[in-house]
């Protein structure tokens, strides 16, 4: 794990003590680690990072993130603000990642909503997903853009 600087072997976790674990994990996440993380818990949780961070996935904190966006999106929507509802859902040039059938794939938003995967054009989400999955999707609810699709 590569976080501010520190280099982090899963395998120190292993047999650290908890003052030592929680200086890894202000070292790391640059916050002190919640009191109630059990030296056993702070273990699990920095080796889930080390290893989402080796394997280029979402990280906890990014993943926090996406869902305070998500959650800022839905009361938006609740308040009925008409312009959240016309604003197009990604724009030109979007790089959008979904994890379907054991592999993540990637979709490029183009001019007008277009889109390409796998080095083919798409005139739409729907397209794309019709052709990865088979079955006549939402574009947008199956690629996470709108509320309700499958994440």
């Amino acid at each position: 794990m590569r976080t501010k600087g520190t280099d982090l072997d899963i395998r120190l976790l292993e047999d650290a003590d908890a003052a030592t674990l929680r200086g890894i994990w202000a070292d790391a996440n640059g916050t002190a680690s919640p009191k109630t993380f059990t030296a056993r818990l702070m273990r699990l949780a920095l080796a889930w990072e080390v290893q989402a961070d080796c394997a280029a996935r979402e990280t906890t904190r990014v993943r926090r993130g996406w869902k305070r966006v998500q959650r800022e999106g839905s009361k938006d929507r609740a308040k009925g603000l008409a312009e959240n509802a016309k604003a197009p859902l990604a724009g030109e040039g979007t790089r959008i990642f979904k994890h379907w059938a054991e592999a993540t794939h990637e979709v490029l938003i183009t001019e007008n909503g277009a889109a390409i995967w796998n080095g083919q054009s798409y005139s739409s989400l729907s397209a794309v997903a019709r052709a990865m999955t088979g079955t006549n999707r939402n574009g947008p609810k199956f690629f996470g853009l709108r509320e309700g699709g499958k994440r």
